[in-house]
């Protein structure tokens, strides 16, 4: 039996969240005697259905106030304590806050396994994060990254010693998400609105930080509804940028076919209902939401940069296209709606049993022992 800690910087919608929750249930499927706990850094956790039927046990430790007023050594004291108390075996550690402060008090408590996951915070690469990745990574055992390419960029930009990480491609539970032949997305939705012909979706944060540039998207559906295409999106997810998007959707004149649900807990029962998945984020490590998209019986379309080129072939599983371009992902859509779809949506059927998340638990809990 073991006791393992899981830490993470918020417990929110997100792909490290959702990831952290669809391991850490096979973690009880295949090891029932283990006992787990969550810690959450900052805010509240927003999972509290899932970890309550979990029976996992999550600590908040709202830090916020102490990062606030400068006090790290406060925070980082307040993690000791905590973890010194309840004295696990293994220390799990995801999103930079976590690896920096809980893995390090690990190490300085000696907690023996420390195993940290490197998610593709790009946009934390000041130089004093350069530098804390650069002398904390002498505390871990292991560092999980989900791309071969956020490898190479983790070495480059924090200068992590290859041989402290391992590749780990993201996981997905496969029996959460069901493909469907009779669309109805109007009739699950519950809404009154005609949504177009065909209705694509995508998932990610409108924040600031973490930017998945959904705009791209909504352009791209303005250049092909100017083509006479009855083509439109759904978006889940929500962010300060949430305005910013609706009131573009106004200006190009594409709000009816445009619909933003905010952040939503029934994404895998709305999947299945839309055409196909579209992603425009600049740079993607890996991109669970498409795994989940491909797993839920839809092509996907995504930008040549990042990860998340590598998890399909190009016009096998879905298209390719240039990164920031409306243009490249409107001529993409197009030619998928002009091509075999049922073809793309068994493919990417068939793709995505890489990716399940058994195999993935066995390997994790490997690096535990």
């Amino acid at each position: 039996m073991k006791s393992i800690v899981h830490s993470i910087d918020e417990l929110k919608m997100g792909g490290a969240q959702t990831h952290l929750i669809t391991i850490i249930e096979e973690l009880i499927a295949q090891h029932h005697h283990d006992k787990h706990y969550i810690l959450v850094l900052f805010g509240n956790n927003e999972f509290h259905p899932e970890t309550s039927r979990l029976k996992v046990d999550v600590i908040e430790l709202h830090l916020e106030m102490y990062f606030n007023n400068n006090e790290f050594l406060k925070a980082y004291s307040i993690v000791k304590d905590k973890l010194a108390f309840l004295k696990p075996d293994v220390v799990e550690t995801h999103l930079t806050w976590s690896r920096l402060l809980v893995n390090t008090a690990a190490f300085r408590l000696k907690i023996k396994r420390r195993i940290g996951f490197e998610h593709g915070d790009i946009y934390m690469n000041s130089l004093k994060m350069r530098l804390a990745n650069f002398f904390t990574q002498f505390f871990f055992n292991k560092i999980i990254v989900c791309s071969d390419e956020l490898k190479e960029w983790v070495v480059k930009t924090h200068k992590i010693k290859s041989s402290k990480l391992k590749v780990m491609y993201n996981c997905v539970d496969l029996s959460k998400f069901k493909p469907i032949q009779n669309k109805r997305l109007v009739i699950y939705l519950e809404i009154s609105t005609t949504l177009p012909k065909y209705t694509f979706i995508t998932v990610g944060s409108m924040g600031e930080g973490v930017n998945k540039r959904i705009d791209i998207s909504i352009k791209a559906i303005k250049v092909l509804r100017d083509k006479g295409l009855d083509v439109g999106m759904v978006i889940c997810g929500d962010g300060k940028n949430r305005n910013k998007l609706e009131q573009l959707s106004e200006d190009l004149d594409i709000s009816n076919s445009i619909l933003i649900l905010g952040n939503r807990k029934d994404v895998h029962n709305i999947m299945p209902h839309c055409y196909a998945y579209i992603h425009s984020a600049p740079y993607e490590p890996f991109g669970i939401v498409c795994i989940e998209a491909m797993a839920s019986g839809l092509p996907v379309i995504i930008p040549n940069s990042g990860g998340i080129q590598k998890i399909i072939t190009d016009k096998k599983e879905g298209f390719i296209y240039q990164s920031l371009s409306e243009q490249a992902l409107a001529a993409k859509v197009e030619l998928l709606i002009a091509s075999d779809y049922s073809k793309f949506a068994t493919n990417a059927l068939i793709k995505v049993q890489e990716y399940g998340v058994t195999p993935y638990v066995k390997t994790l809990y490997s690096l535990y022992e």
